[in-house]
């Protein structure tokens, strides 16, 4: 699981779900004699059996904590809120002329690329991307698809909102426009 993504977690959380808790513990098991204390009884395994973690951070209390504490519902309504503005990325780009947008987003990640009317398509787009990033209020970033530089909206961050998107679409509008006259 990747709760970096869709659980807005902080990077670096993760959870491994696992079928078989034995097996787990078989594969991360050793013995020391400082962690005899450790051992569990009943069938419950110390969380030593079962990470190789050990004495590092607890990096799974980011990811139990806050939905201990909050529930799943207002994290189902965040990614729910996220995928809607994807999908809505997806249409306005797809309405305006200049733009090819990839499929329609199943997750919040969109894929999109301007077309100029001359010139290198790969290079017209580095150098929207590089506008993008200079204007500053928004980060977007980019990928090769089948030799097409593309480039690639994720929305992730809980404060994402439409207002957001709405103020990248400007952005992207008006430099590429730019680019497009220059």
């Amino acid at each position: 699981m990747d709760p970096h993504k869709g659980l807005f977690m902080p990077f670096g959380s993760g959870a491994l779900i696992v079928r078989d808790e034995h097996q787990l513990a078989e594969s991360h098991r050793y013995s020391a004699s400082y962690l005899d204390d450790t051992r569990g009884s009943g069938g419950v395994f110390s969380s030593a059996d079962l990470s190789l973690e050990l004495s590092r951070p607890f990096r799974g209390l980011r990811l139990w904590l806050p939905l201990k504490l909050f529930g799943l519902a207002p994290f189902r309504a965040a990614l729910d809120e996220k995928l809607l503005l994807a999908r809505y990325f997806h249409s306005q780009l797809s309405e305006t002329p200049g733009w090819i947008v990839g499929p329609a987003p199943d997750l919040s990640v969109v894929t999109y690329r301007y077309l100029p009317e001359r010139g290198n398509a790969n290079d017209f787009n580095r150098r929207l991307l590089q506008a993008v990033s200079t204007d500053g209020r928004a980060v977007i970033s980019a990928t090769e698809i089948d030799g097409a530089y593309t480039l690639r909206l994720a929305i992730l961050h809980y404060r994402t909102h439409l207002d957001h998107v709405d103020g990248l679409l400007e952005v992207l509008k008006r430099e590429a426009a730019r680019l497009e006259s220059a």
